[in-house]
């Protein structure tokens, strides 16, 4: 059966309406519930309606997932999947199908919708600049989304393509102390750079981390962590759709390939003189332009090892 099955939790911890749903989902796929995990993801394709009480609670996230067979009756590697601008996540998610039969992984893609998590300042840039409190940004559900369904694993993995890699690349920088093992961003559209020092005259926030929550501090831990920066060597057109061309995002290139060689640039320099070991990794995937689902399988294979 291909179709979703849908649940409605919460991750607070009070009530038993959670458990009793999960449970209900438990017993009619086979699965024992860890003790350690709100919420088990039974076989095949299903989703289910997070409040994240933790920190938007009034922004319900629809979460689309699958589980293979083969994951059946242990804990796999969760794999978040961050979707584009169109903010389909269950497409993101197909896309991933194949990919986790493969693999042996259990596929996450949260649908941050228009309607709580409106425009680019919403999604893309996690909704920081309205929101002092970090465990409400949109980086942070994730990091709440995870201790949901974690089944007593330590890390993730994350992926996220054009709009959903913009708030992989940010993540990296407001939340580098994220549980993500490797975090990949496939052809972001612009970026925050890296650049935190006033006296560079750089575009401040978004397009830097001048004027913004996080600074020297953060982006010292960001550029230790593991990120993978994936760029569609195709992903070359400067009249692209969707391809924002304000002030801020031309000064980093014409195009998001030129762009995103840009922003590694930058991140290797800013790690050069902050004397810090820079753990990011550029990788150019040749043939392909801003395709979510050839990015995804590029993806997988660099960071699973292809078979």
């Amino acid at each position: 059966m291909n179709r979703d099955r849908e649940c409605v939790v919460t991750n607070q911890t009070n009530g038993r309406g959670w458990f009793v749903t999960v449970l209900a989902a438990a017993l009619l796929t086979g699965i024992a519930l860890p003790a350690n995990s709100a919420t088990e993801i039974p076989l095949g394709k299903w989703s289910f309606v997070f409040t994240d009480a933790k920190g938007r609670a009034d922004r319900p996230i629809r979460v689309y997932t699958y589980r293979p067979r083969q994951c059946k009756d242990k804990p796999c590697t969760i794999q978040f999947v961050m979707h584009g601008v169109k903010r389909n996540a269950s497409a993101y998610r197909d896309h991933w199908e194949h990919l986790a039969n493969l693999y042996g992984l259990i596929v996450l893609a949260p649908e941050f919708g228009q309607r709580h998590w409106a425009r680019a300042a919403g999604y893309n840039l996690g909704d920081v600049a309205d929101q002092a409190d970090r465990e409400k940004w949109g980086f942070s559900a994730i990091e709440h989304l995870f201790d949901e369904v974690r089944e007593g694993q330590a890390d993730y993995r994350i992926l996220g393509h054009s709009a959903g890699a913009q708030f992989i690349q940010r993540m990296m920088l407001f939340r580098p102390d994220h549980r993500a093992a490797v975090a990949v961003a496939a052809n972001p559209g612009w970026y925050t750079m890296p650049e935190w020092r006033e006296d560079r005259k750089v575009e401040p926030f978004p397009y830097s981390l001048v004027k913004a929550r996080v600074g020297e501090k953060e982006l010292r831990r960001a550029l230790e962590r593991r990120f993978v920066l994936m760029l569609g060597e195709k992903d070359n057109d400067p009249n692209a759709e969707n391809l924002s061309k304000t002030e801020g995002a031309l000064k980093q290139g014409a195009n998001r390939f030129e762009r995103g060689e840009n922003f590694f640039k930058a991140a290797s320099s800013a790690a050069r003189e902050l004397g810090v070991n820079l753990a990011w990794e550029l990788v150019e995937v040749p043939g392909v332009a801003h395709e979510g689902e050839a990015m995804s399988r590029a993806a997988a294979d660099y960071v699973y090892g292809k078979k």
